[in-house]
């Protein structure tokens, strides 16, 4: 009898039990429709000088998460997205924000593959990409002044036609703007001689947490009055504020003619060698990229190109923009003392153009493998050989497809992995070397981060890294800035 009981009022107590969380499932959720009609209902009443702002759910579910961003996350669906039209409304959504603890995100292109763009949960994305104005190219002062919407590539090309060329030079160049590059302080190939896009910004306009206006920095080159404030906002993510305008460095095209050229190698640890060497010739050379035995067999099977004829495993791409007399020969020699297999050079324009775009297709030639997980790590130039042979004895129980490759000339390695399509999360043991690539990078004086951003993908990694003093100084300063933390709160530090 007791044992019938038992069976009883087991599956009784399972039942309430079930009964009670889906009561209290139904109960969550709909406290959470409520709280979110009510926040729909809320932020109707925000008021835009000249923006739009956007409140229907495939829209706001579209910016919650950045399209480029490696690994698919799932939930955030922000309240509203604000079209932005002017330096006003970022103003006039700030001032709102702030005033409800409302999150704000700024949304340039949404090229970021850390997720650092995408809107959070319940919270507001500044739509930047209708700032899209070139207000002024200086020529007599070398500088330009632009708002934050403007795509890199449409700057650069506007003043090339006058002489001049924009150097901050990523592999999203035609499609990202240009507050994007600065909130992130993007790199790329012409980073090695030219810096990264911090070197190219000297002064910007910035709507605070509170809504304010404030400009910073100066059309000098030189201006030292004051903390470096400009430095501070540029790889900051859009945590300290929004940038709304900057004023950049423009510089003269290089006077002469370029020389462009390749050189194979049997191993990346070689090639690194090589590079290493050639930096502290003095020769300074524009471009200095590499790519791996796996990237040569897919740059090969794109291009229909031979790269990697004679036993090649590492291929180095380079460029002298300036070439002194003397200057080609001095590198070829360096070259085949450090057991280049092969060399070419050329000063032909055609013939550079297709050199350049070798390195340009790398990312489609690696994602006809799979899906593409793009990592971004640099070391210090004498610890590249043994970072390229560290990657290169990883392995993988999944079939995926691993490339090295990037800006060798400044120590910055891009390790990517196409991973099977129809997976929707990134597997396990990728996840595992990824971060025994980050570990490994720390411990031997690297970072984990030197073009991209920490968004949502590298924020554990920020402590190790930095270290807790540090951490808590950074927390500060950002506490200074946004009080209230509605500027992309979680992210950065």
């Amino acid at each position: 009898m007791s044992k019938a009981k038992l069976r009883v009022t087991k599956p009784g107590l399972l039942c309430n039990l079930n009964l009670s969380l889906r009561r209290q499932t139904l109960a969550v959720t709909t406290n959470h429709q409520k709280e979110a009609k009510k926040m729909a209902t809320e932020i109707e009443k925000l008021v835009l000088p000249d923006g739009k702002l956007e409140t229907e759910l495939t829209i706001r579910k579209e910016y919650g998460q950045n399209k480029y961003t490696q690994e698919i996350i799932d939930g955030n669906t922000p309240a509203a997205v604000v079209r932005v039209k002017s330096i006003a409304d970022v103003q006039a959504v700030l001032r709102y924000a702030n005033e409800r603890r409302i999150a704000v995100t700024a949304f340039g292109a949404g090229t970021s593959i850390v997720n650092g763009s995408a809107g959070q949960n319940e919270g507001i994305v500044l739509d930047l990409s209708g700032l899209n104005e070139i207000i002024e190219i200086n020529i007599p002062d070398q500088y330009a002044i632009v708002q934050a919407g403007v795509l890199n590539g449409v700057l650069d090309a506007q003043v090339r036609q006058q002489g001049y060329f924009f150097a901050p030079d990523p592999g999203s160049k035609p499609i990202s703007s240009v507050g994007g590059n600065i909130a992130t302080d993007a790199g790329g190939m012409s980073s090695l001689k030219y810096g990264t896009t911090k070197q190219s910004v000297i002064g910007l306009k910035v709507v605070l947490a509170d809504g304010s206006l404030v400009e910073m920095g100066s059309r000098c080159f030189k201006d030292n009055v004051g903390y470096d404030l400009t430095d501070l906002f540029v790889g900051s993510e859009g945590t300290l504020g929004i940038i709304v305008e900057a004023t950049v460095r423009i510089l003269p095209l290089p006077f002469g003619t370029p020389t462009t050229g390749l050189a194979t190698f049997a191993s990346m640890k070689e090639l690194s060698v090589a590079v290493e060497k050639i930096s502290a010739s003095g020769l300074a050379p524009s471009l200095m990229e590499a790519l791996n035995s796996t990237s040569i067999e897919a740059l090969d099977r794109l291009e229909q190109t031979d790269l990697g004829k004679g036993n090649a495993a590492a291929l180095l791409i380079f460029q002298l923009d300036v070439t002194p007399q003397g200057a080609v020969e001095a590198l070829k020699k360096i070259l085949h003392e450090n057991n280049a297999l092969h060399v070419s050079v050329t000063t032909e324009k055609d013939y550079a153009q297709k050199i350049i775009k070798i390195r340009q297709d790398y990312y489609q030639a690696e994602a006809a493998y799979g899906r593409l997980i793009v990592e971004d790590v640099a070391v210090p130039l004498s610890k590249l050989p043994a970072l390229a042979e560290f990657v290169d004895q990883l392995t993988f129980q999944t079939p995926v497809k691993a490339f090295l490759g990037g800006h060798a000339g400044d120590g910055n390695f891009h390790p990517n992995i196409a991973i099977p399509r129809e997976l929707n999360a990134i597997p396990a043991d990728v996840k595992a070397a990824i971060k025994k690539i980050f570990a490994y990078v720390q411990s031997i004086g690297g970072t984990i981060s030197a073009e991209h951003g920490i968004g949502d993908l590298k924020d554990e990694w920020v402590l190790p890294q930095l270290g807790q003093q540090l951490v808590t100084l950074q927390k500060k300063v950002k506490h200074t800035f946004d009080p209230n933390n509605i500027l992309n709160p979680g992210r950065k530090v």
